[in-house]
């Protein structure tokens, strides 16, 4: 081989070893804070979204239905006041104008309106219009819009909800997140148990969209079922994964780090195919 020939192989070969390095070290270097925050965002309104809906169903229509302070993990505390207008069909879960110290350890203030249609709720074909006026969680306020649609028992002996959330933002110091989702909630377990939510069992199937607090856009798509507990006093689920997409990054959230499905609000962020780190949610 020439000289001039070997000189210019060499330039090659140095000029592909830097760039693999730069490369390398760019992935070495990269600080996964603003996936693990879009994470966090996400599952954080995803946790207030099965509050909410677990709340609605919980009081329904019917007078026996509606209850606080009980001992029920899911029953509203006693600084929660409900009524319900039977001429509009309207529910209203008022929470107060100070915070009221729920028993996921959330504090909320502010009230849930819910305008039912259809036939009765729990029945099949009912539907619940869910909005909110002035509702703060941990000092946060939350808008939210949303549908529940009761389509009722399916072949497997499951009830089935459509929840369709057209709008959900959340306003933090630091920035505002912006969500949506078409989900479908099963039940699984305590369909005949209308008047206890300590055997139910929930499964959640579907996706999202919307921004981060730092306004950056993603989307999500849950890869496993997310499995929600009534004798779990946080609505977060104890197993489940979801996987979120943004700035060309992968994220993946696993509700069950430790394969125990314990009620711990613990929960492993993974980005991209890097190490997964434990977060607690909200």
């Amino acid at each position: 081989m020439r000289t001039s020939q070997k000189i210019a192989v060499a330039l090659f070969l140095g000029l592909s070893v830097a760039v693999i390095s730069c490369k390398r070290k760019e992935k070495d270097t990269l600080d996964p804070t603003p996936f693990q925050e879009a994470a966090e965002d996400n599952a954080r309104v995803e946790g207030e979204q099965n509050f909410i809906g677990d709340a609605v169903d919980n009081q329904g229509e019917t007078r026996d239905r509606r209850r606080t302070a009980g001992v029920d993990s899911t029953y509203l505390p006693a600084c929660a006041v409900v009524s319900y207008d039977s001429l509009q069909r309207r529910l209203t879960i008022d929470f107060g104008t100070t915070n009221c110290l729920c028993r996921d350890g959330v504090y909320r203030r502010g009230k849930v309106y819910v305008t039912f249609s259809g036939p009765q709720w729990p029945a099949a074909g009912a539907r619940a219009l869910i909005t909110t006026d002035s509702f703060f969680v941990n000092d946060n306020q939350h808008i939210v819009t949303k549908i529940l649609f009761h389509e009722g028992i399916n072949s497997a002996g499951e009830r089935v909800l459509r929840d369709t959330v057209q709008n959900h933002q959340v306003i933090t110091p630091n920035g505002t997140i912006q969500w949506s989702a078409t989900r479908t909630l099963r039940q699984i377990q305590g369909q005949n148990t209308s008047w206890s939510r300590w055997d139910d069992i929930w499964l959640i199937e579907g996706g999202a969209q919307g921004t981060t607090r730092r306004g950056n856009p993603f989307t999500t798509q849950i890869l496993d079922p997310l499995k929600v507990v009534g004798n779990c006093i946080f609505r977060v689920p104890v197993k489940g994964i979801w996987q979120l997409s943004t700035q060309n990054r992968t994220v993946k959230v696993n509700y069950d780090p430790y394969n125990n499905e314990a009620c711990d609000r613990v929960a492993s962020v993974q980005v991209d195919n890097r190490n997964p780190v434990n977060v607690t949610l909200r």
